[in-house]
């Protein structure tokens, strides 16, 4: 069986005893060798003594050499022991503070934390990380939390649909004609979609998208994200407007910035009532491109701004026309492959709502660049 290291402190005292050990021999060794016949020469040279007297000066001597060593060894002693108790009693409380701590985070307490104590740089440095990392494990796990409770609320209810149905169905109350047919494979295609929508933020968060990149011109990709959400923009009597620069090119995947403008839009379109109007403008800057989508609709509060991008957040209260509330996280997956980034704000309610997204312009000097997963 392996013998346990020994504590901090009693390293720190073994320490300061053996450097005691060695200053102690080494001034004994000096005062014996060398101290008596320096001391009985310099007498000699000088005065015509007996040598009763010279043997009494030296003995003197020696017993005043041990008395000052004896006495010199104790107050360093003292010292010694005082200050490693002291000092290892600070480290040692502060090391047994952070084994409880992770032995408390390990059990599952990850709101506990650690005291701001001034001790030394590096337990102070040690206390901030432990404390960072207490809170990061509290946050993955409250979003865990509420990951699972959503998943649970959004197939509840297509899962409770189609059940009913089927129960009255099978009693007689029901007809399985066409329009139940058609209602079934909507609550089936909903749960499809969001089986489809977590695998895609799990490939998101793994950082397993795969991006096929190719030069374009911005105003391509906006033309062809609008004519796909323009038949549901004039059911709504929703206007889109694109206000596109044509000289702006990018180097990115078509089908994935097409994915994000969709979500985009869709969103848009689902909160700007009938009259209202959402603006798609590009522009180009340095080395970046910013295209903004802009609407007329009910806007988000402020507080919600932060977490729009978590999954399965909503700002808005739930209706089985919405989406998983998983889009925005692919989309800010996507844009953050192609080296972008991607913002919303808004005024507040009712004041409308802006999403930003930056992408760096094609390199002129460039003519390929190739495909990588992300």
């Amino acid at each position: 069986m392996t013998r346990p290291a020994p504590s901090l402190r009693t390293r720190l005292v073994i320490g300061n005893l053996a450097l005691i050990a060695t200053a102690l021999a080494v001034t004994w060794g000096v005062a014996t060798v060398a101290g008596p016949p320096l001391f009985r020469d310099h007498i000699e040279a000088g005065h015509d003594l007996p040598t009763s007297f010279l043997d009494r000066a030296e003995q003197a001597f020696h017993v005043a050499n041990l008395l000052q060593t004896l006495l010199a060894t104790l107050l360093a002693l003292v010292l010694t022991i005082a200050a490693s108790l002291l000092i290892s009693r600070t480290v040692s409380a502060r090391i047994g503070e952070i084994t409880t701590l992770t032995a408390d985070i390990a059990a599952g307490n990850y709101a506990t934390r650690l005291p701001q104590r001034r001790t030394s740089r590096e337990l102070d440095i040690l206390t901030t990380a432990v404390n960072d990392m207490a809170a990061k494990l509290q946050h993955t796990e409250a979003t865990r939390r509420q990951l699972l409770t959503d998943l649970a609320h959004e197939l509840r209810t297509p899962i409770a649909t189609i059940d009913g149905y089927l129960e009255a169905i099978q009693d007689g109350v029901e007809r399985a004609d066409p329009e139940t047919i058609e209602l079934l494979r909507r609550q089936v295609r909903r749960l499809t979609r969001l089986a489809d929508d977590v695998r895609a933020v799990s490939a998101a968060d793994e950082s397993r998208l795969r991006i096929e990149r190719r030069r374009m011109p911005v105003d391509e990709l906006t033309r062809h994200a609008a004519q796909v959400a323009q038949p549901s923009y004039a059911a709504k009597n929703v206007t889109l407007q694109l206000l596109a620069d044509s000289n702006a090119t990018v180097v990115a995947d078509p089908a994935r910035l097409e994915q994000v403008l969709t979500n985009v839009l869709n969103n848009a379109l689902r909160h700007t009532p009938a009259g209202g109007t959402v603006t798609v403008s590009t522009s180009a800057a340095g080395k970046d491109l910013t295209l903004a989508i802009a609407d007329t609709g009910e806007g988000i509060d402020r507080a919600h701004l932060p977490h729009l991008f978590e999954r399965f957040y909503r700002a808005h209260p739930r209706d089985d026309e919405q989406g998983s509330g998983v889009g925005l996280t692919i989309s800010r997956a996507i844009v953050a492959a192609h080296d972008g980034s991607i913002t919303i704000d808004s005024p507040g309610p009712g004041r409308g709502t802006t999403v930003i997204i930056k992408l760096p312009l094609a390199d002129p000097a460039r003519n390929e660049v190739p495909s990588r997963p992300a």
